[in-house]
C-alpha cells in the first residue's frame, strides 16, 4: 500500500502538468501525425510497414532520446515481439519472437557485425546517441541478408550529414545524469553540409556504476564505461555519382557481466570485459542515372575489427586457478553491391553480398601455484560467405501486389589444427592433437513469397511464406573446450538450421489512428545444440526440431493534435518437437500501454506501463518467472534560445521501484538476478 500511495503522490502533479495547456501555441509537426512509417531494410527500397509482408518495426532517433537507453537492445524494448536477453546492462542480447543470439543478425550501416555470441557484446558496441534509426525485421522476411536472419534482423543506421542546397552548419550536445545505474552520458556532434560535400564528426562518453534492484540490493559487477569517435564524409562528384566514407570507433572498459549468457562459465566467478572495442571503416559509392530502368546502384566495401578481452576471476579454490583471461580478435571484410530497378508496376532489387570473417584467439590460465598455461577454445579459423539475391515487387493493380525474393549462398569454413595447449603449464605436460586442420564447403538458400491486398485505402492484409537458413558459426564447427570433467567438441560438417515461416497481418491506418495485428508460425529444423555422446564428451549436433508461434498487436491513436495513446501486446509459445517439451528462453505474454503529449515547443511528456505475465511454460532446468509491471514517466520542456533548440527533461524509470526479473535474464551471483529499480534521469539537449 505504501508504494501505491507513493505512486499517486508522484503521479498527480505529473498528470497536472501534462494536461495543463502550454503557454506557447501547441504547434504540431507533420511527423507527429500517425502516418505509416517507411523502412528500407526489408526490400532494399522504401516501403510502407503496413504494405510490407512480414513483421517489421522502426525506432527513430527522437524515440531513442526519449528513452535514454543504455544499449541498442534497450532501445528496442518498446517493439512488440522484441525482448532483451540481459547478461549485463551494457550489451544485452535480444530475442525476436523467441529466437536470439546467433539467430538474430545485427547490421550497422549495412555492415554485418560478426563476433561470438556466447557472452553478449554485439549490442553494446555502439552508443545509442549515434543512431538515426533502427529498422527491425521479425523473422526471415527478406532475402537481402543471408545466414543468421531466421530470427530476424536489426539494421542500425547511424547519423550522417547530407547534401544541402546552401551551406549549413549544425552543432548538437546532449548529456544525461542517472541515479540507477548512477553515472553520466555525453554525446556531441558537428556537421557541415554543402551542395557538393558534407562532413560529420561526433564523440561520446559514458560511465555507470553497478545498479540496484527494486529491493535495494546492488547487483555486483554490472558497471561499465565506454567512449566513441565517429568521422564521416560525403562527396558529390556530379548529378550522377556520390561517394561516402566513414570511420567508427567504440571502446568499452571494465564492463561487468553478472549473467552467464550461453557460455560455459563457472557459476561463482566474476566475468568482466577489461577492454573491448569495435572499429569500422567503410567506403560506399552511389550511382543514380537520369532515366531508364536502373534507378540506383550502390557499392559498399567495409572492414570491421572487434577485439574482445575477458577476465574471469574470483574462481572457487577447487578449480585450482586464480584467473582465466580469454581474448579474441574478430575481423570481417565485406562487400555489398545492390541495384534498384523500376518500370511501371514493377520494383526490382538485385545484387551480391560477400563477407570474410577471421578469428584469432587464446585463453591464459593462471593457477594458484603461480604457474600459467595458454590454450584455445577455438583454433585460428575463418568463414567466408558469398551470395546473390533478388527482391521483386509486382503491383498487379492498385489493390493487390506480390513480393518474391530469393538468395543463394556459397559458404566455406576452415580451421587450423587444434592442440590441447598453445603453451602447456610445464614442459612435461602432454600436448595431444585434439583436431586436425579442417575445412568445409556448402551452399544454402533463402526463398520467400508475400502478398499485400488493400481492398479499401485504410486497410491492408499481408501474407508471407518463407524459408531461410543459418549456417553453423565457427564455434559450433571447430571449438574444443576442456571443462574439467568433460570435453566439448564442435562438428565441422553440421547442416545449416532451416526455418519454415508463415505470417499473416491485418493493418489499419488513418490520419490519426493506426492499428495492426500479426500472427506467425516458425518451424526450425536441424536445430544445433550441445549433445552428450558419453559422460566425458559432448558434441555439437543437428538433433532438434522446434516450432515457435505467436501473435502481436500494435495501436496508436492521436485523439487530439498533440496527444496520443498507444499500446502493444506480444504472445509467444515454443515447443521442442524432438523432445516433446517446451522450449527454454521463450518470453511470457507481455505488452505496454501509454499516454504521451508531443509538440514542437513547450511541455511534452509521457506515462507508460510495461508488464509481463507469469511464465509457466519453461524448458528443462528453467525456472518459472513471476509476472510483473513497471511504470515509467517523463516530462520535457522544449524551447528556442537565439538560433538554437533547447530541451530539458526529467524521467523516472520503474517509478514504483518494483523488484522483478526478466524471464530471459541469466544469472551467476545471484542465480536469479533482478532488473534495475527506480532510476531518475535528468537530460539536456541543445541543437544549432
Amino acid at each position: 500500500m505504501l508504494k501505491v500511495h507513493l505512486f499517486f503522490r508522484i503521479l498527480s502533479p505529473l498528470l497536472f502538468f501534462l494536461i495543463w495547456p502550454s503557454s506557447s501555441p501547441a504547434t504540431t509537426d507533420p511527423e507527429t501525425i500517425a502516418l505509416d512509417p517507411v523502412i528500407v531494410s526489408a526490400r532494399g527500397h522504401e516501403s510502407l510497414i503496413s504494405r510490407t509482408p512480414g513483421g517489421t518495426a522502426l525506432v527513430d532517433a527522437e524515440e531513442i532520446f526519449r528513452v535514454q537507453p543504455i544499449s541498442l537492445s534497450h532501445a528496442l524494448q518498446g517493439v512488440a515481439g522484441v525482448q532483451t536477453a540481459p547478461d549485463s546492462p551494457w550489451g544485452s542480447a535480444i530475442s525476436i519472437r523467441g529466437l536470439g543470439r546467433n539467430r538474430v543478425l545485427l547490421l550497422i550501416d549495412g555492415c554485418r557485425v560478426n563476433t561470438a555470441t556466447d557472452i553478449n557484446a554485439q549490442f553494446g558496441l555502439l552508443d545509442p546517441g549515434e543512431v538515426e534509426r533502427m529498422e527491425v525485421l521479425k523473422g526471415p522476411v527478406s532475402a537481402l541478408y543471408g545466414s543468421g536472419s531466421i530470427g530476424g534482423v536489426v539494421h542500425v543506421i547511424t547519423q550522417k550529414g547530407e547534401f544541402s542546397p546552401t551551406p549549413t552548419n549544425h552543432l548538437s550536445l546532449s548529456t544525461r545524469y542517472a541515479t540507477n545505474p548512477q553515472g553520466y552520458a555525453l554525446h556531441t556532434r558537428v556537421v557541415r553540409n554543402t551542395p557538393q560535400y558534407w562532413v560529420y564528426a561526433s564523440s561520446s562518453q559514458r560511465d555507470a556504476a553497478s545498479y540496484q534492484d527494486g529491493e535495494g540490493q546492488t547487483i555486483p559487477n554490472s558497471q561499465f564505461q565506454d567512449q566513441g569517435l565517429n568521422l564521416k564524409a560525403g562527396y558529390r562528384w556530379n548529378a550522377l555519382h556520390q561517394t561516402r566514407m566513414q570511420y567508427q570507433f567504440h571502446e568499452g572498459r571494465e564492463i561487468g557481466i553478472p549473467g552467464r549468457g550461453e557460455a560455459s562459465l563457472p557459476a561463482a566467478a566474476d566475468v568482466t570485459y577489461p577492454k573491448t572495442h569495435r572499429m569500422l571503416m567503410d567506403l560506399s559509392h552511389g550511382f543514380t542515372p537520369e532515366g531508364g530502368l536502373l534507378k540506383r546502384s550502390d557499392l559498399t566495401l567495409f572492414y570491421q575489427r572487434i577485439d574482445r578481452k575477458v577476465r574471469i576471476d574470483k574462481l572457487p579454490n577447487a578449480t585450482g586457478m586464480n584467473e582465466i583471461l580469454p581474448s579474441a580478435l574478430h575481423e570481417t571484410l565485406g562487400l555489398k553491391w545492390i541495384h534498384a530497378f523500376e518500370r511501371e508496376n514493377h520494383a526490382f532489387t538485385a545484387g551480391l553480398d560477400a563477407w570474410d570473417w577471421t578469428y584469432e584467439g587464446k585463453r591464459i590460465r593462471r593457477f594458484l601455484n603461480g604457474t600459467q598455461a595458454i590454450d584455445q577454445p577455438l583454433a585460428d579459423a575463418r568463414q567466408f560467405s558469398g551470395g546473390v539475391f533478388a527482391e521483386h515487387q509486382w503491383a498487379f493493380n492498385p489493390v493487390l501486389s506480390l513480393n518474391l525474393g530469393g538468395r543463394l549462398d556459397g559458404i566455406h569454413a576452415e580451421s587450423k589444427a587444434h592442440y590441447a595447449w598453445v603453451e602447456p603449464p610445464s614442459p612435461e605436460t602432454p600436448n595431444p592433437l585434439k583436431r586436425n586442420s579442417r575445412s568445409f564447403h556448402t551452399t544454402s538458400w533463402d526463398l520467400h513469397a508475400g502478398l499485400t491486398w488493400t481492398p479499401i485505402p485504410a486497410w491492408s492484409l499481408t501474407l508471407l511464406a518463407a524459408s531461410s537458413y543459418r549456417a553453423p558459426d565457427l564455434m559450433e564447427r571447430f571449438k574444443y573446450l576442456n571443462m574439467g570433467t568433460y570435453e566439448v567438441y564442435g562438428t565441422p560438417d553440421l547442416d545449416p538450421e532451416r526455418s519454415l515461416f508463415l505470417e499473416a497481418g491485418l493493418h489499419y491506418g488513418a490520419r490519426d489512428f493506426r492499428a495492426s495485428i500479426n500472427t506467425y508460425a516458425n518451424q526450425i529444423h536441424d536445430l544445433i545444440v550441445e549433445h552428450p555422446v558419453s559422460d566425458t564428451r559432448y558434441e555439437m549436433r543437428n538433433v532438434q526440431q522446434a516450432r515457435i508461434h505467436g501473435a502481436e498487436m500494435n495501436l496508436e491513436w492521436r485523439f487530439v493534435p498533440s496527444w496520443k495513446t498507444y499500446a502493444s501486446l506480444a504472445w509467444t509459445q515454443g515447443r521442442n518437437k524432438t523432445e516433446n517439451e517446451d522450449l527454454a528462453r521463450i518470453p511470457p505474454l507481455n505488452g505496454l500501454v501509454g499516454l504521451a503529449r508531443s509538440q514542437t515547443l513547450g511541455l511534452n511528456g509521457e506515462l507508460d506501463l510495461v508488464w509481463a505475465e507469469r511464465q509457466t511454460r519453461t524448458g528443462p532446468e528453467e525456472r518459472e518467472t513471476p509476472g510483473w509491471f513497471t511504470l515509467n514517466t517523463r516530462l520535457a520542456w522544449r524551447f528556442r534560445l537565439a538560433d538554437s533548440l533547447q530541451e530539458v527533461s526529467l524521467a523516472v524509470h520503474n517509478l514504483l521501484d518494483a523488484a522483478y526479473r526478466n524471464h530471459l535474464a541469466t544469472g551467476r551471483k545471484p542465480a536469479e538476478r533482478n532488473e534495475a529499480g527506480r532510476n531518475l534521469m535528468v537530460s539536456y539537449r541543445m541543437e544549432w
